[in-house]
């Protein structure tokens, strides 16, 4: 028989169980990143639709993104982002890091993109002319204070236009004057961090007090954990979205749990593919174009001449009417294979916003120009040493009519914007005389080439030649 000594111990110890199990809080998280526009379902990407799904059965107090969320698939580029950020909004985000890939339509294009989000942009180190983009956010949900900072890497990449009003700072640097101001607000911090492995580490064993972090990387990761810091991570185009499971006793965060969800076998939610709908038509409709056959296939090479890299540098030429045309080799994105050649093909091989920009360059300019890597070209025949250092590889260049540039003497010639801006390294086109953007977009000029020829064919004419 238990003594009426012992009934009151047991009661104590439920009733100390009880009053403790009360104090615990939960929050549930969910998370996503690098969709880059990939909101259709496919191969390697589960879709927005499903992920509604997913949402709207677990209901989770936040909804994160650590960035990479525009640019990067033919719905979401034709419409500069702004589809992504309609289902964004359908889905029900909180707040989603600023990405470098988020400049990519420009700044124009990502103001527009911040004022249609019903969900905060947040960057703590990248400042730009985007007054709403945010540094950190404060959300209070379970009773529980959780304060989310946002974080770009410096490895900043894009067009130069579109990133020469970027200026992003250390993180480290950064957090050390952004967290004092949060600490005394805040039960718990995390971290949207759209950057580097070698940056975040850096992060987590600075500031131990950031007890999650949660990553953009291209793979899938289990949680990773640097001393009492836990980063996550969900892969890119939205195969998976991460599920966080946060415990909270007396206002501190006691415990993370972390797991992948994967997408398929979710049933869509029909909601979002009635947004997507629209945009999903007319480009389509756009896509469908035929605008001529390849006779075969039409190869790309960074490495020497190739089909397409000659198709492009003499449709940019005959689209300005200059004497040479100077494009890098790395602007074809794939090839294009033998059959039709519809307009979604060609936004797949070229899918940049790159513009035509004419100018006068001196001969030595150029010469200079072709010395540093090699380019397609169009006008000039050139010779290369691949086993010269950068900047001395070219052995000699001529006119297509064989007449040797002159170093003194200036040729009409037809780059990109991208180049213009520096792009890749280039310095010396911003040296030309008579610069003119014409704002034709390099894609247009090659359709517009391509339908006036009809039918191409596979073209080498040794107009970029190697010596031995």
């Amino acid at each position: 028989m238990i003594s009426h000594g012992v009934r009151a111990f047991i009661l104590l110890l439920f009733l100390t169980a009880s009053f403790a199990a009360a104090q615990e809080k939960h929050v549930l998280i969910m998370h996503t990143n690098d969709i880059r526009g990939h909101i259709l379902p496919g191969p390697d990407a589960g879709g927005s639709a499903r992920l509604a799904t997913v949402v709207r059965e677990l209901k989770p107090d936040l909804m994160l993104d650590a960035g990479g969320i525009l640019s990067g698939s033919l719905i979401s580029d034709t419409f500069q982002g702004e589809p992504v950020v309609t289902v964004m909004n359908a889905i029900g985000y909180d707040a989603v890091a600023i990405g470098s890939s988020e400049f990519d339509f420009g700044i124009a294009a990502l103001r527009a993109r911040s004022r249609q989000a019903n969900f905060l942009l947040l960057s703590a180190n990248a400042a730009s002319p985007i007054d709403e983009i945010q540094p950190a956010a404060i959300y209070n949900t379970q009773d529980v204070r959780i304060a989310v900072i946002g974080l770009t890497s410096q490895e900043i990449t894009g067009h130069p236009q579109n990133v020469k009003y970027v200026d992003v700072a250390d993180p480290v640097r950064t957090l050390e004057d952004v967290l004092p101001r949060i600490r005394d607000r805040a039960d718990a911090i995390i971290l949207l961090a759209n950057v580097t492995r070698t940056e975040e580490q850096r992060i987590a064993r600075t500031f131990p007090e950031i007890r999650l972090i949660i990553a953009a990387h291209e793979e899938a990761d289990l949680p990773f954990r640097i001393g009492q810091t836990t980063i996550v991570g969900t892969g890119k185009f939205g195969k998976y979205v991460g599920r966080l499971d946060l415990t909270f006793s007396e206002g501190k965060l006691k415990g993370i749990a972390s797991r992948l969800i994967p997408l398929e076998g979710f049933e869509p939610d029909p909601s979002i593919a009635r947004l997507l709908d629209p945009y999903q038509k007319t480009l389509d409709q756009t896509l469908q174009t035929v605008l001529g056959q390849a006779a075969g296939d039409l190869l790309r090479s960074t490495a020497g001449e190739s089909h397409l890299g000659n198709l492009v540098a003499d449709a940019v030429r005959a689209k300005t009417g200059t004497e040479i045309s100077l494009i890098t080799a790395a602007d074809p994105q794939m090839g294009i294979p033998k059959g039709p050649i519809t307009s979604r093909t060609l936004f797949e091989v070229l899918p940049s916003e790159k513009t035509l920009v004419t100018m006068r360059l001196s001969g030595a300019q150029i010469k200079r120009i072709l010395g540093r890597t090699m380019l397609c070209v169009s006008g000039v025949r050139v010779k290369l040493d691949p086993a010269k250092p950068e900047g001395k590889r070219l052995v000699s260049v001529r006119l297509e009519n064989g007449t040797p540039l002159r170093d003194k003497d200036f040729y009409t010639v037809t780059t990109n914007d991208y180049l213009l801006m520096g792009g890749d390294g280039f310095t010396e086109f911003a040296g030309g005389v008579d610069v003119e953007d014409t704002g034709i977009l390099l894609r247009d000029a090659v359709a517009e080439h391509i339908a006036r020829l009809g039918t191409v064919s596979p073209h080498l004419d040794g107009r970029i030649q190697f010596s031995r």
